[in-house]
């Protein structure tokens, strides 16, 4: 079920900021990344008048890396959404179907949550790292709540 076709976006508010070099270099060379991306769900307190549910989806994208040849980061940098889906048509879609069904909701999060990470990985003089502009139409979810965007970032 593609939430996208039920679900519209009402509300996005920016949660998280955060951003951290952990080890200056003067020259950077070749950068590898790893990218997560992580949606939580959960059902929003409506009016009881209301026929259709809202949904609350905590939207975190983080990126950490560093040299190729080293095993610990050298930067790490974190954004954070707050946003609300209003179900629109169909039959009301209750939380365990949302719930397993929310990986739909990255093609649409993920660019808006790229777009801040990008902001503060440049800040941290990271314009090396380049972070994909979409993600494929089938996500490879986890168990975990996690998609991972990409292991290696240049």
């Amino acid at each position: 079920m593609n939430l996208l076709d039920q679900f519209v976006l009402q509300h996005v508010q920016v949660s998280l900021l955060k951003a951290r070099l952990i080890h200056v270099s003067k020259d950077p060379g070749e950068q590898k990344a790893k990218v997560e991306l992580n949606l939580s769900p959960r059902m929003m307190d409506t009016d009881s008048t209301e026929k259709l549910p809202a949904y609350q989806v905590s939207a975190n994208l983080s990126c950490k890396g560093g040299a190729e040849n080293d095993s610990d980061p050298k930067f790490m940098a974190q954004v954070g959404f707050e946003v609300i889906y209003q179900q629109i048509d169909g039959d009301p879609v209750d939380i365990t179907q949302f719930t397993a069904n929310h990986a739909s909701l990255t093609r649409q999060l993920y660019p808006l949550l790229q777009q801040e990470l990008r902001i503060l990985l440049v800040r941290l003089g990271l314009e090396q790292i380049h972070l994909p502009f979409d993600l494929a139409a089938k996500v490879n979810w986890q168990d975990t709540g996690t998609v991972q965007v990409s292991s290696l970032l240049h």
